[in-house]
């Protein structure tokens, strides 16, 4: 008969919060690592940009748009299909030198969940994903402004 009495989790609270915590680490460490690659493109003459479908409908009728990533600023839109795009993409950078800010990110690091199951690691990703930063705050012990910091994209 197991004793309910008494916590048989506190390995397991510590190994889980400890895993939130490395989540978070190795977000923080990505995201350095992301900055890093488009500072060194920019530097080599590159320009990041976003953009793409800005609407739905019949692909004749399919406002997009190109943006530049770091202002935001608007750098042409239009109607049609993907090749209304990439035909307006290429016009304005005959040279290649614009990329897209997707085709820069990269896959995170993967976590290893040390002393809890695989399955409570995917849920406490997802939670991560959606939990206020004050939640995850309480939950690991850390200030409110460091789980932030953490978690930021630029």
């Amino acid at each position: 008969m197991t004793d309910t009495t008494t916590s048989q989790t506190a390995g397991t609270d510590t190994a889980v919060c400890e895993y939130v915590r490395a989540l978070l680490r190795v977000r923080l460490a990505d995201e350095q690592a992301r900055q890093e690659r488009i500072r060194t493109l920019e530097k080599a003459g590159h320009r990041i940009v976003n953009g793409g479908q800005t609407s739905g409908g019949s692909d004749d009728v399919q406002a997009w748009e190109i943006t530049d990533w770091r202002t935001g600023d608007l750098i042409v839109n239009g109607t049609g299909d993907y090749t209304a795009y990439d035909e307006a993409a290429q016009r304005l950078d005959p040279d290649g030198k614009w990329l897209h800010i997707d085709n820069l990110d990269e896959d995170g690091t993967e976590v290893e969940p040390v002393g809890i199951p695989a399955s409570l690691a995917e849920a406490l990703q997802e939670w991560l994903g959606s939990a206020p930063d004050e939640d995850v705050a309480e939950f690991v012990g850390w200030s409110v402004e460091e789980v932030t910091r953490h978690r930021e994209e630029a």
